[in-house]
């Protein structure tokens, strides 16, 4: 991903990838900041950043999703639901499928 997202969003990423559960993430901007030593501002331009590319979804204020195509922890059946989930709610943005066309490597009849 060098050079397709900053450094910080990809710290800000890591940081939510080991938070997840089941792909859900509860995380104040203040509790990622404090994590990787950055100022807590910094951190909501990076998750802006990362909306836009449909790898992480706000819910709701410090509520957050991990897009399952990305990372998810747990099993296949659990990602598999979770993607059904997901795509149930046919949101504008094209989440879970449509990535940035620069992430964008595989489509998505090949990853389910």
């Amino acid at each position: 991903m060098h050079n397709i997202i900053s450094k910080l969003q990809a710290a800000v990423l890591s940081n939510m990838i080991g938070r997840q559960k089941k792909g859900k993430i509860e995380a104040t901007h203040a509790e990622i900041a404090e994590e990787l030593g950055v100022k807590r501002t910094s951190i909501g331009h990076a998750l802006d950043a990362l909306c836009e590319k449909n790898l992480v979804r706000k819910v709701k204020r410090s509520s957050y999703q991990l897009n399952p195509r990305v990372a998810y922890n747990g099993n296949g059946q659990e990602q598999h639901d979770f993607l059904a989930e997901l795509r149930a709610l046919a949101l504008d943005s094209n989440f879970p499928d449509e990535l940035a066309p620069e992430l964008s490597l595989f489509p998505r009849s090949e990853v389910g």
